[in-house]
């Protein structure tokens, strides 16, 4: 199947943002953003929410969102486009309390300030989420939260959300904490100047799965990204490394913290 993503401005932490389509895609000025602030030593925002979509639509991108493949719906259909954008300044220097995230973004969510792997909370953002439909209208408005750690120089992105759109989530089972499924994907993602025309090399492994192309960024770069998501209760959990250097079983490690707390 075709995955397609645009680099727009959403991911990373602060300051963008994007629009996210396609199964398994992400969009465009997310990954952008979020890659050119780790470039720029800046911090990070967001993981990449991937989409499914009646139609080719930017990618988002994320420094982490994208990862694994989230198909959103609506009562009036599938939701073609994910906007995120947050603070370019991270709201959080400091992990904060269950009552301060509750107060900005209106429900709690799971708090960790150091992973047993030795990954320590380095900062935290709010991000402004609007899903729309075919015809661009918003179906629904929400805040959600992206949490960065890093551990020499290694960084991993730690996001929540919570939607009243039904979220399906896409990726390959690997493992069950507690009655929750765990979900692991990953890929190689080519970032593109906007103007960048495809080889037919690049369509082949576009069409075969081996590239996913997002479109936005200011050179040709590859990275290779991978995530572990899972939903319990009412919520949406993914953590998203960006050419990091854990293993697909450390980050459900990492998971299972989450869940079993």
């Amino acid at each position: 199947m075709n995955k397609k993503r645009n680099l727009l401005d959403e991911l990373n932490i602060k300051g963008y943002s994007d629009n996210s389509s396609g199964t398994l895609d992400i969009s465009v000025e997310r990954i952008k953003n979020m890659v050119n602030n780790r470039i720029d030593s800046a911090s990070t925002e967001r993981m990449l929410k991937p989409m499914k979509s009646k139609k080719k639509i930017a990618l988002i991108a994320v420094a982490a969102t994208l990862v694994m493949g989230i198909t959103v719906f609506a009562a009036s259909g599938i939701i073609s486009q994910w906007f995120s954008s947050s603070s370019s300044i991270p709201d959080y220097n400091e992990l904060p309390s269950v009552k301060q995230v509750t107060k900005d973004i209106g429900y709690e969510v799971e708090l960790v300030n150091e992973f047993a792997n030795g990954y320590k909370f380095d900062n935290g953002s709010v991000v402004d989420n609007v899903l729309t439909d075919d015809n661009g209208k918003a179906v629904e408005k929400f805040k959600s939260v992206t949490f960065r750690y890093l551990k020499d120089n290694d960084e991993v992105l730690f996001s929540q959300d919570k939607v009243n759109s039904q979220v399906e989530t896409n990726g390959e089972v690997v493992a069950n904490v507690d009655g929750v499924d765990v979900y692991y994907h990953s890929y190689t993602n080519k970032l593109v100047p906007p103007d960048y025309k495809m080889t037919d090399e690049d369509k082949k492994a576009e069409e075969t799965g081996e590239l996913v192309f997002s479109y936005g960024s200011s050179k040709v770069e590859i990275k290779e990204i991978q995530s572990v998501s899972w939903k319990k209760d009412d919520m949406n959990y993914q953590l998203l490394q960006i050419d990091g250097k854990l293993s697909a079983d450390e980050l459900v490690e990492m998971a299972k913290e989450v869940i079993g707390k």
